[in-house]
């Protein structure tokens, strides 16, 4: 249906923006530096440009998010239809009763637990809201039926990006990117219990880190790193696993590896170089 991709193609920067480095070495002339002067005004002119496109993208998305929500809400009626047919009793994780968990599974990368699995089999629908007025930002809403582990109905997890450059070195702007990432509280039922599990779990995403503001921060590198991984995991829910959710479902699609696959690949690639280590034997005792 779709080649393999790699997650982290997205259309949109999820990285620390660059600053450009002004060299001390100054070789031009006068006429060559008023020329290149000349040539950085008209660079900035293609930034202002992009930046008006970038608005225009954005509010064309919002226009177009009611259009979207229309055909959601089929699916999301379709989905509890067909769980109220089939009396939500199915026993497998993989049928259409559990969905989501599916899909999930199938294109989410992170840790999803035994525990998680059953909390996420009362997930019910996975939507995005766009902002574009006052700060533009996008909201991953989680849906949940009624269910023994919290009293939340919607998870939230809140991307704001950043459209303009930078005052004090515009010529650095590189496109719009996703600058902070903001969760949401979970009113768990169970919190004690919770506590004590210090295990990974998937609801640990709507806890992300917060990034120390000195860069000098012995801790700042790794929550950088864990925040570009989430950046980046949240533009890919919105742009493929909302929209593609059912050829996720049917593994039609796979845009990333689950942990069965990785360790697949892992049993692979360890044969493959069993097989490397005794044909090179082989050779070698050819050559004696």
């Amino acid at each position: 249906m779709e080649p393999l991709r790699s997650r982290n193609t997205t259309k949109l920067k999820v990285n620390m923006p660059q600053q450009i480095v002004k060299s001390e070495k100054n070789d031009f002339t006068e006429d060559e530096k008023k020329i290149i002067g000349e040539l950085k005004q008209l660079y900035m002119d293609t930034i202002n440009l992009d930046v008006k496109m970038q608005r225009e993208i954005y509010n064309m998305e919002k226009l177009y998010e009611q259009k979207h929500n229309e055909i959601f809400d089929k699916r999301k009626k379709m989905l509890e239809e067909y769980k109220k047919q089939n009396h939500g009793d199915a026993n497998s994780n993989d049928n259409v009763a559990h969905f989501w968990l599916k899909v999930l599974k199938a294109s989410y990368t992170e840790f999803i637990g035994k525990e998680d699995e059953k909390i996420l089999s009362y997930l019910c629908d996975i939507r995005t809201k766009h902002y574009n007025e006052d700060t533009v930002k996008f909201v991953i809403e989680f849906t949940f039926e009624k269910n023994d582990y919290f009293k939340n109905r919607v998870l939230t997890k809140t991307y704001i990006l950043n459209c303009v450059p930078d005052k004090e070195d515009p010529l650095a702007y590189d496109g719009a990117e996703i600058v902070k990432c903001e969760g949401c509280h979970i009113d768990w039922k169970q919190s004690l219990e919770r506590e004590k599990n210090d295990q990974p779990s998937f609801f640990d995403f709507f806890t992300p880190p917060v990034l120390p503001d000195d860069p000098e921060d012995p801790n700042f590198c790794d929550i950088n790193a864990i925040l570009q991984n989430d950046f980046e995991l949240g533009f890919y829910l919105k742009e493929r696993v909302i929209p593609k959710a059912v050829i996720f479902f049917t593994g039609e699609i796979a845009d990333c590896q689950s942990t069965d696959a990785s360790d697949t690949d892992t049993e692979d690639s360890e044969d493959d170089s069993d097989v490397e280590e005794e044909e090179e034997s082989s050779n070698n005792e050819n050559d004696k």
